[in-house]
């Protein structure tokens, strides 16, 4: 269940459709989010192919999926937490679609702004008869690239006519993110979607389909529920984990505070033999005391694991090193065992005041206890020297990294760069446009701040008011990069800006940078035909160098296309509204073949497009 060595999950394969189905749509959310990897998860929703896949390198093919899924998919993220991008695209503007930010309001007991910290996904497939179904997935894991281990959980339910409770958390978690869609046409086609989908949900059914667990909840944290209180820690179903007493305990967490630690270690008074396990990073054992963990055999990731990449990789000249970042929590009392997983770390912070996701799972001593579950995490017994994990003390801790602790007040400041109400203007200005951005709760600060659209490399100080001049169409965007540094740290962050008079024709702009020629069109028309994805691309990449000894791409490629046109005609005819998209979108003259548009109208006739 939970051995790091076999134990395996894709992200993509986690989002992709069954054999069968297609996404209808999708709701996500992350705490942090880079665009590359959603790049990637649109990759396996609209194309059904890994997020490692070579269509990733595929420009043709990442425009067919970015726009396949940009009107099916609401994806919601803390705001201001969105990485700068290795590789930056005109691409990206596609992606405004699906992103959606979050700022949380200060909450009683919380230093800083609460983050909004879950990580969900709620994905509803159709088949070819349009009966849905229903995937949910609860994870520890951002949508970015970061080589941390965490855990997920998926499920999938079918819809039927009888009522079930056990969707109604899941209810509300939504109905608090439609709170934070934007008012454009965009944001109300999708709350339009979602809500439909809210409908349904009380009539969906999900099966754990497992030997090991009998029973499951779903457990926001930190939205209102349907009878107008709060989704807490404190709630009846968290009770075995932050109330009851126990006999065994594991706390997997990255990220603690001593308080939530010492509950656990000082809470079982009256019962005489009890086990108790710590999983976390070193760095983090600097926030315990003695006293506050005298109970737990902590435990931390070997260093040859955490510096595994960089063991490996010496030519990769931007190492991530690897930690753990899953959020697990076993309790057994008597028979009875719970497992929690999601979002939720051993910090006051995320119980008492971020926004999270967990699941709760019941089992039973002989399927899930200490010892099962410590035997899976170290892939056999303690002493094995395929354990990832070593046994350590607090004396053996390095205390708290106060670089890092600088580096968190420049975090704080980004939510508040977020929390200034921005908001933008675009005008023409000949064959450009100038771009105007506002602060409408402008305050300066003790940082240097410095700003530019995510398309350009124009850069202005933040101030109040901040223009950018003579902006080409494809560098308009809505996402904005901050850089932020006080002197000795820096940090670059992405932020959204809602913005006012973008031109309608931005995104047809994006088709044109791409397609660009004849043959580029011929891999697009190929690609948008085909069955298969990968095959596609491979087929359409073979048009290169085709044209030799008088014979043309046109001539090579006109009877292959009539008989993919005539084959999709019959079993596949509402992909011609893609071709017709692609028709229109392209203004460059010269790229789509006399001949080719011939063809399509007599086939656009035919399927009465």
């Amino acid at each position: 269940m939970l051995n790091p060595n076999d134990d395996r999950l894709d992200y993509g394969q986690v989002l992709a459709p069954p054999e069968g189905y297609n996404l209808d749509f999708a709701i996500g959310t992350t705490y942090s989010l880079d665009l590359d990897a959603l790049v990637g998860a649109s990759i396996a929703l609209g194309l059904s192919e890994d997020t490692d896949s070579d269509l990733m390198k595929n420009p043709i093919c990442l425009l067919e999926a970015l726009r396949a899924t940009g009107d099916k998919v609401a994806l919601f993220c803390e705001a201001g937490q969105i990485h700068m991008p290795n590789n930056v695209t005109s691409l990206y503007i596609l992606l405004e679609k699906m992103v959606f930010q979050v700022n949380t309001a200060k909450r009683k007991g919380i230093g800083k702004y609460p983050s909004f910290h879950p990580k969900f996904w709620l994905l509803r497939y159709v088949d070819e008869n349009s009966i849905p179904l229903y995937r949910i997935v609860v994870l520890s894991r951002n949508l970015t690239f970061d080589r941390s281990w965490d855990i997920t959980f998926c499920m999938d339910g079918v819809v039927n006519r009888r009522k079930t409770l056990k969707t109604e958390p899941v209810i509300d978690f939504i109905s608090y993110l439609v709170g934070n869609l934007s008012s454009d046409d965009n944001g109300k086609a999708k709350q339009k979607k979602i809500k439909a989908i809210m409908r349904e949900l009380p009539y969906v059914h999900f099966e754990l389909n497992s030997r090991e667990f009998e029973d499951f909840e779903f457990l926001p944290i930190g939205i209102k529920n349907s009878e107008g209180g709060f989704y807490s820690t404190e709630d009846k179903a968290f009770a075995p984990l932050f109330e009851d007493s126990f006999h065994e305990v594991l706390v997997m967490s990255p990220f603690l505070t001593g308080s939530v630690i010492k509950d656990f270690n000082d809470r079982n008074t009256y019962i005489n033999k009890t086990e108790y396990m710590l999983f976390t990073r070193a760095m983090s054992l600097g926030k315990l005391k003695p006293d506050d963990c005298s109970n737990f055999r902590i435990f931390t990731m070997k260093d040859a694991v955490v510096d595994g990449e960089s063991a490996i990789s010496e030519d990769e000249p931007q190492i991530q090193k690897q930690d753990i970042h899953a959020k697990v929590y076993m309790v057994r009392k008597y028979s009875d065992s719970y497992l929690y997983l999601g979002s939720l770390n051993a910090s006051h912070n995320a119980r008492y005041g971020n926004i999270e996701f967990m699941m709760m799972l019941k089992s039973k001593n002989r399927y899930l206890n200490l010892m099962k579950l410590s035997e899976a995490l170290f892939g056999g017994s303690e002493e094995a020297t395929s354990n990832p994990f070593q046994e350590v003390s607090l004396n053996t801790i390095v205390s708290v990294d106060e670089d890092q602790e600088m580096q968190s007040a420049l975090e704080n400041y980004v939510k508040d760069i977020s929390r200034m109400k921005p908001n933008a203007i675009v005008s023409a200005n000949g064959e450009n446009y100038d771009v105007t951005v506002h602060f409408t709760k402008y305050e300066a600060c003790k940082y240097k701040v410095s700003m530019s659209p995510l398309l350009s490399n124009k850069t202005e100080v933040l101030a109040e008011n901040v223009q950018f001049a003579s902006l080409h169409l494809t560098q308009l965007s809505e996402f904005y990069k901050f850089m932020i540094t006080d002197g000795e740290r820096t940090i670059q962050r992405v932020i959204m800006i809602p913005t006012n008079g973008l031109p309608e024709e931005r995104e047809k702009a994006v088709v044109n940078s791409v397609v660009k020629d004849k043959e580029c069109f011929y891999r697009y028309i190929a690609f948008l035909l085909g069955d298969n994805c990968v095959l596609s691309a491979l087929e359409a990449s073979n048009v290169t160098g085709i044209a030799n000894a008088g014979i043309t791409h046109d001539t090579v490629q006109i009877p292959a296309l009539y008989e993919k046109m005539l084959q999709t005609a019959a079993t596949a005819p509402e992909r011609f509204k893609e071709i017709d998209y692609l028709i229109k979108a392209i203004s460059a003259d010269g790229v789509i073949p006399e001949q080719f548009e011939e063809l399509y109208n007599t086939f656009k006739k035919a399927v009465k497009l």
